[in-house]
């Protein structure tokens, strides 16, 4: 590297676009939740970023991976691990200047290692911030599957890992994409609203940090890694949806298993979430789906969504997702391959097309 042509800059918004929920600590931009990305525009030859992470759990199987996306790819054309508490990653380099818009995106998961960005460097000019490309915007709210868990991997044969996770074949970009729009997630793995996934010997819920216990905040699983329990609220106004997509249930089944009490438990504790959406998103129209990996709480799911619309507004609809088939492929874990994320997107965006175009947008 030459560093007489370097230009340093910090990853604040007077530099870059950031999208998804993202805190700053100590002069370090964090990105955590799946997908989350800056995004800036230079003129120049080259661009790289000093980036951190805490290199937790130790296994490698968890580290950190990011992927950058140039001149508006949809799929990443540079992918790499965060194999180093703190080091210098190359973005991009050509031969001769020109106008380059990169987006740096975080791949994995908020629920393992971490990834900082300390500074960010250019062999060239910086230009200004882009502005969004879509005024279209979508929230997915989920669990693995939302994460993207297990695609690049093969059910019997790999465990999980950051690796075999996904998120650019998941549903959730693949629906973003087809439906021309932003996007930000609140996704976790194992995650529900009554109870996180369970083993079949569990004698109580797993419900010590839930879905409810992460909406409500900037990047609380963050901040609690930090030793605080005084989370930074979110700026709902920060980004406003349009549709949101809420895909749980998934983790809560392997509790519930059909047993009446518990399933009543569900219901309330999902509807109870829904408010908690429409309370902080009053003017979005909520996408409830399920399905993919099992049809345990079909029923309560959707006689929630009735309830909603009878009690607040019908600014809401449940849409089934078709359970997987062994014949499209599975990923590790169980989870959807990338055939079974492609067919619930063609179902969930032929919806939210609709939705939006109902909104004139």
């Amino acid at each position: 590297m030459n560093t007489e042509k370097q230009y340093c800059f910090a990853a604040d918004s007077k530099n870059v676009r950031i999208s998804g929920r993202s805190l700053c600590e100590n002069n370090i931009r964090y990105l955590s939740y799946t997908n989350s990305f800056v995004e800036f525009e230079f003129m120049g030859t080259a661009a790289y970023a000093e980036l951190i992470s805490d290199l937790t759990p130790p296994e490698d199987i968890f580290r950190a991976w990011a992927g950058v996306c140039i001149n508006g790819e949809a799929v990443p054309s540079k992918v790499f691990k965060l194999d180093e508490k703190k080091a210098v990653y190359e973005l991009y380099r050509s031969d001769k200047p020109e106008k380059v818009r990169l987006r740096l995106m975080k791949l994995s998961e908020a629920a393992f290692s971490k990834m900082g960005i300390a500074e960010i460097r250019i062999e060239g000019e910086l230009l200004p911030p882009p502005a969004p490309s879509s005024e279209r915007r979508i929230e997915f709210v989920g669990d693995s599957i939302t994460c993207g868990y297990g695609i690049d991997g093969v059910w019997n044969k790999d465990v999980f890992s950051t690796e075999t996770e996904n998120p650019i074949k998941s549903y959730a970009y693949k629906t973003a994409n087809k439906c021309h729009a932003e996007f930000h997630y609140v996704s976790w793995s194992g995650m529900g609203v009554y109870s996180n996934w369970v083993e079949d010997t569990a004698e109580k819920p797993l419900d010590d940090w839930l879905v409810t216990d992460i909406y409500p905040y900037t990047d609380s699983p963050l901040e609690r890694s930090f030793g605080r329990t005084d989370f930074t609220k979110w700026d709902f106004s920060a980004y406003v949806p349009q549709v949101i997509v809420f895909n749980m249930g998934t983790n809560d089944q392997s509790w519930t298993k059909h047993i009446e009490d518990r399933c009543s438990a569900f219901c309330e504790k999902y509807y109870a979430f829904l408010e908690m959406i429409r309370k902080n998103n009053p003017d979005a129209y909520i996408v409830c789906t399920y399905g993919i990996m099992g049809t345990d709480l079909l029923e309560e799911e959707t006689a929630c969504t009735e309830r909603f619309k009878k009690e607040h507004d019908d600014r809401i609809k449940f849409v089934p997702l078709p359970v997987q088939e062994e014949s499209d492929g599975i990923g590790a874990d169980w989870h959807p391959s990338e055939i079974s994320h492609e067919k619930m997107s063609c179902i969930l965006s032929k919806e939210i097309n609709a939705i939006f175009e109902s909104m004139g947008l």
